[in-house]
């Protein structure tokens, strides 16, 4: 037993040393596991701390963009309202120059826009990392006018304006074309109102529409034959061009079918014709529109014939007391030619001294009445009957006023050789026109609105008439008081019947028929009140004192197309406005 002694205790020894060694080696691999993990942990904590100081610089860098696009933005809108600001007042301090020198004056201050220090920088409270404020600039602005290519006169101005902002490094860079011109915006349309548009049946309009309030569409027209009501169901109507209304609520389509819808409950599924694309309907504010003022637009013109001398207080005065031509031929003789009233015609077979003499006189206010070389004042009606008075046709209209203190009736019926008219006319009064006609010209008729027992008096009638374009151009009438377009192609064939070479203005309600008559017109019809359209398809007849209409869909009796060259043809005769027509395109990063 002795003898086992030894070895059993060299066994435990030996037990011993193996787990201290096997202690060692697994004390040695945690230390490395630990190491390890401690490894892992510090290399997620770094990647984890990399994202989000990587994530913080991302947005402050999508920060700093975002700033800066904002504030090129910004420089642009400054520097369109600082134009228009500018622009404005030139207008305002030209009211009673001539419509080329005001011209001029805008084409030196946009041609001069970009060394206006005022318009270069757009400010704000934003501060740079540097403790600086950023501002934004405008870098460059290109400057063209578009231009009538007989006169040379312009017709619009287009800007390209170049803004560059920059922020904490981050620079962003914008264009946006600006197109400016001076005109009311009725001549934009083929057919519209400031207040309420109400189109009934299937008329043709070719070019843009305007309702101020409300946009009606209905399928059925309305008119009266012999004190009579009468409607008739015609749906297709049809538009070539965009409608601009204040919100698709104010877009109404009355169906006999479906009922009254508004334009924002009528989808692509809705089986209705006549309804007008959603991609053509465009909103445009009210506030936006730019307006015409007859009264103030006849004053500026009749200024703008007396030049420098013009007090615009008095001639509003001598307007609205009817002493105009008295106030004009008394103060400003040397300015304006006044004819005397046009006698009875002398007889030709009276060779006597007296006779010979009347005729020379007479022979020479018809020469002064008909062929104008400078602005004219005529006191009284004129009558413009295509025999003793053939027309009116000055060689620069552009420059001249012809102003009719009284009524001006244009009446060539049963003649085949037409009046024409090449001037720029100012009535006091009425204006009546009757047979063939052609027009170069801008005519202004002042009378108001009155009643006459049950009837209302126009201050504008166009019967039996034939309106065409002199030289290729168009006549604009814009008129106080409401207007009568009657008798047109009464009871022919729809295809046969010529335009109407005009547009029209009115500052009261208009009432407008394609139903007995046809109604064709180039140009437009513009109404400060309510217009109301009344159209039907087919041929119409009046047999027997009974009114009949067959339907046939390409007999249009209610056909309106736009002309846009009536601002080049009758640039200086359209009216002033109290401030600039601006629209801008969308903006471009570059």
């Amino acid at each position: 037993m002795r003898g086992a002694g030894p070895s059993q205790r060299h066994m435990r020894l030996k037990e011993l040393k193996e787990f201290a060694r096997r202690f060692r080696e697994e004390r040695g691999s945690a230390l490395v596991l630990v190491m390890f993990i401690v490894l892992l942990l510090t290399i997620l904590g770094l990647s984890v701390l990399t994202a989000a100081v990587g994530g913080a610089q991302r947005t402050e860098t999508r920060k700093n963009d975002v700033q800066s696009l904002h504030l090129a933005e910004k420089t642009l809108d400054e520097a369109v309202a600082y134009i228009t600001a500018r622009l404005n007042q030139t207008i305002q301090a030209s009211i009673v120059v001539s419509q080329s020198d005001l011209d001029n004056a805008i084409d030196l201050f946009l041609r001069n826009l970009y060394d206006d220090q005022n318009i270069l920088l757009a400010s704000t409270d934003l501060l740079q990392a540097d403790g600086r404020k950023a501002s934004g600039k405008i870098t460059s602005i290109d400057y063209e006018t578009k231009k009538d290519p007989t006169s040379g006169m312009p017709v619009s101005y287009r800007l390209t304006l170049n803004s560059q902002a920059e922020i904490n490094g981050v620079v962003r860079n914008l264009s946006q074309v600006v197109v400016i011109d001076t005109f009311p915006d009725f001549l934009n349309y083929t057919l519209g109102s400031e207040h309420n548009l109400t189109i009934n049946g299937s008329p043709y309009i070719k070019g843009n529409i305007y309702a101020g309030d409300t946009l009606t569409i209905s399928d059925t027209a309305n008119y009266r034959y012999k004190g009579v009501d009468h409607t008739f169901y015609s749906k297709l109507f049809q538009l070539e061009g965009e409608a601009h209304v204040q919100s698709l609520q104010k877009l109404i389509y009355q169906d006999q079918i479906l009922g009254n819808l508004t334009a924002d409950k009528i989808t692509s599924t809705t089986d209705m014709t006549g309804k007008i694309k959603s991609d053509n309907v465009k909103i445009k504010n009210h506030r936006s529109f730019v307006e015409v003022n007859v009264i103030s637009s006849f004053t500026d013109k009749v200024a703008e014939a007396m030049g420098g001398l013009a007090i615009r207080s008095e001639i509003l005065n001598n307007v609205e007391k009817g002493t105009l031509a008295e106030y004009l031929i008394g103060t400003y003789d040397t300015i304006f030619d006044h004819p005397e009233v046009l006698p009875p015609k002398p007889d030709p077979a009276d060779t006597t001294e007296i006779g010979l003499k009347a005729q020379k006189s007479y022979d020479e206010i018809v020469k002064q009445l008909t062929k104008p070389s400078r602005s004219l004042v005529y006191e009284g009606d004129l009558t413009l009957d295509g025999i003793e008075l053939e027309g009116i046709q000055y060689a620069n209209k552009d420059k001249n006023w012809y102003i009719i203190d009284g009524n001006l009736k244009i009446d060539n019926s049963g003649r085949s050789t037409p009046v024409q008219v090449q001037a720029n006319i100012l009535v006091t009064g009425k204006v009546e026109i009757r047979g063939k006609v052609e027009f170069d010209s801008t005519i202004f008729a002042l009378q108001q609105s009155q009643l006459t027992g049950s009837d209302k008096e126009y201050t504008t009638l166009v019967e039996d008439a034939s309106i065409q374009g002199m030289n290729d151009k168009e006549l604009v009438l814009i008129s106080q008081g409401p207007i009568l377009i009657n008798r047109l192609a009464a009871f022919t064939d729809a295809a046969s019947a010529k335009p109407l070479e005009a547009f029209f203005y009115t500052d009261s309600d208009a009432l407008l028929y394609g139903v007995g008559s046809v109604f064709s017109l180039s140009g437009g019809f513009f109404a400060k009140g309510d217009l109301t359209i009344n159209a039907v398809r087919g041929s119409a007849t009046d047999e027997d004192g009974n009114f009949l209409v067959i339907q046939n869909d390409s007999q249009i009796r209610f056909n309106a197309s736009y002309n846009n060259k009536v601002f080049a043809d009758q640039k200086a005769g359209l009216p002033r406005v109290q401030s600039i027509n601006i629209s801008v395109e969308e903006l471009k990063l570059k």
